[in-house]
């Protein structure tokens, strides 16, 4: 949400609470008898200007809080991203690199679909995996139709991924649908934004951030009210501002008084 933006709808409620204000300054004029309409106002307007102004200013506050820690933090993020073994990988991976703010960029594991594997299968493809297919230093069968994957660094995941397809048919008929390789990019924790807007479109998707910076937003996020309990305390410091206009006279009368006693006092 942009500065102005934010300023602007804070400056509304606070319009609101000023005619809350000014209404209940007329009470000289409507009689005491409407106390109890001045305070529904100002509690029905700031429920109001808490739903349509405060509300939505607030449900941003991680996002600003974001902004701000990655402007400021020389710590470091991870990107984590997903690319399909149907592109061209490492020219993905070769592009990312180039990015500034990109500090490294590491493939990890690799999540293949497959055809549905039969539990006689699953030992034997599980065993024969990293000796039958070259570059693989690890393989799990983690579902009836998932595989995860790990390769030696530096391996080029499409031509692997495809020699492991050719084996698996071979041996045992089951067929791969698709693979996808995760991609861990590690950011400077000020160029997440940037980073995340110069990625190869259409050749890689975010799955998610992680880091120094995220972790501060979701402990900001777990102490954060609901949103509903924010409307309802708007709601209250409408009553409270009507409570001022209806007792103005009162509260300055009573601060003169105060400050009178500490005159005295100091004399």
């Amino acid at each position: 949400m942009e500065t102005l933006f934010v300023f602007l709808m804070i400056v509304l409620f606070f319009l609101l609470m000023a005619f809350v204000f000014s209404t209940a300054l007329l009470t000289p004029l409507i009689g005491k008898k409407n106390l109890l309409f001045v305070l529904g106002l100002g509690f029905v307007v700031g429920l109001i200007g808490g739903a349509f102004f405060i509300a939505p200013v607030y449900n941003d506050l991680p996002d600003m809080a974001r902004a701000i820690y990655m402007s400021t933090s020389d710590q470091q993020e991870i990107i984590t991203l997903n690319i399909s073994t149907d592109s061209d990988v490492n020219q993905a991976i070769a592009d990312v690199k180039k990015i500034p703010g990109v500090l490294s960029v590491e493939s990890g594991k690799i999540t293949v679909k497959t055809t549905q594997i039969n539990s006689d299968w699953k030992s034997s493809l599980e065993a024969r995996m990293t000796t039958a297919v070259n570059n693989i230093t690890s393989g799990k069968i983690v579902s009836n139709d998932t595989i995860m994957v790990e390769l030696e660094p530096g391996s080029d995941p499409t031509k692997v991924i495809k020699q492991l397809k050719d084996w698996m048919m071979l041996v045992s008929g089951i067929g791969i649908r698709f693979s996808i390789v995760e991609v861990k990019v590690m950011v400077d924790a000020s160029k997440v934004d940037d980073v995340v807007k110069e990625l190869p479109q259409g050749e890689v998707v975010v799955n998610q951030i992680s880091g120094p910076v995220e972790k501060e937003i979701q402990t900001l996020e777990k102490t954060m009210p609901p949103n509903n309990n924010v409307i309802l305390l708007c709601g209250f410091l409408g009553v409270i501002v009507g409570l001022m206009g209806l007792f103005i006279d009162t509260i300055i009368q009573g601060l003169k008084g105060l400050r009178d006693r500490l005159l005295k006092k100091g004399d």
